[in-house]
């Protein structure tokens, strides 16, 4: 296995905290001897065209005998546990998600929101359950994991491509995020309304008859001028029908070797 770490960065200056998470979880793969690429597109203000851009990498230069198996949006806003990030990448379905907490401060004793996130239910409002992670219809990408299978399947279903006029890498990008205003009629209460780049993909995704996860109990922060923190499986327990004890618990994934020390310097001069 192979993973491409991928991440637009508008000002390109990534947060501190995401940088210290990358280099956790580059580590640990490194200890379960899978490698751990990153790439970056930066200074575009156009989120979807950024995300096709780094998906045509993934397509053409991430390939051949070399090629990675699994890309791995995450932002660079965000401070996540390295351990999550590793059972996410293992996990066998093709496109799995991590909750991301809004960035908004909440009243004392409430579940902190989290973007974007729409529970798929059965007709009796129970959550559909899976090896420990939660079908949903929607989520943000700031935090998705995206096999190989799942973008080879998206292309073929989906062939229209663009140029994105950037005088970039790639000439032309495959058209898998957008944002633009829904006309489904198979979706009449989304008529009419404005959807963003990666709600716009989880409907294209869905529309193929597929499904997308979540892991719930991820221990996430979203960084701004202050940083929110939240665990979707919180949430779950206030706001959902879903026994909480069918989803997966925040074990470890069993590690060969100790963290380095060295990373603990690291993180005591970042403090």
């Amino acid at each position: 296995m192979r993973v491409l770490l991928a991440t637009p960065t508008l000002f390109r200056v990534p947060m501190l905290e995401y940088s210290m998470s990358v280099m956790k979880t580059s580590q640990l793969l490194m200890q379960h001897g899978i490698p751990l690429d990153t790439i970056f597109v930066g200074g575009d203000c156009f989120i979807s065209k950024a995300r096709n851009g780094l998906i045509q990498s993934f397509i053409e230069t991430w390939n051949g005998p070399h090629a990675a198996d699994v890309l791995v949006f995450v932002d660079d806003d965000q401070e996540w546990d390295e351990q999550a990030f590793l059972r996410v990448v293992l996990d066998p379905h093709e496109i799995i998600a991590v909750a991301i907490p809004k960035k908004a401060d909440t009243k004392e004793g409430e579940a902190q929101p989290f973007n974007n996130v729409m529970l798929d239910m059965d007709d009796t409002g129970n959550c559909y359950v899976d090896n420990g992670m939660l079908r949903i219809s929607q989520v943000g990408s700031g935090f998705m994991a995206i096999k190989r299978s799942a973008i080879e399947k998206m292309i073929k279903a989906y062939p229209q491509r663009y140029s994105p006029g950037d005088g970039g890498t790639h000439p032309l990008h495959y058209n898998l995020f957008e944002s633009k205003v829904v006309w489904d009629e198979k979706d009449p209460e989304a008529i009419g309304q404005f959807w963003g780049e990666d709600l716009i993909f989880c409907k294209k995704w869905r529309d193929l008859g597929e499904h997308i996860w979540l892991d719930p109990n991820v221990n996430v922060s979203h960084i701004g001028r202050k940083t929110w923190s939240g665990n979707f499986m919180q949430f779950l327990q206030k706001h959902a029908k879903v026994e909480t004890t069918t989803l997966r618990p925040p074990q470890q994934v069993t590690q060969p070797q100790a963290i380095p020390a060295t990373l603990d310097a690291i993180e005591k001069l970042a403090a």
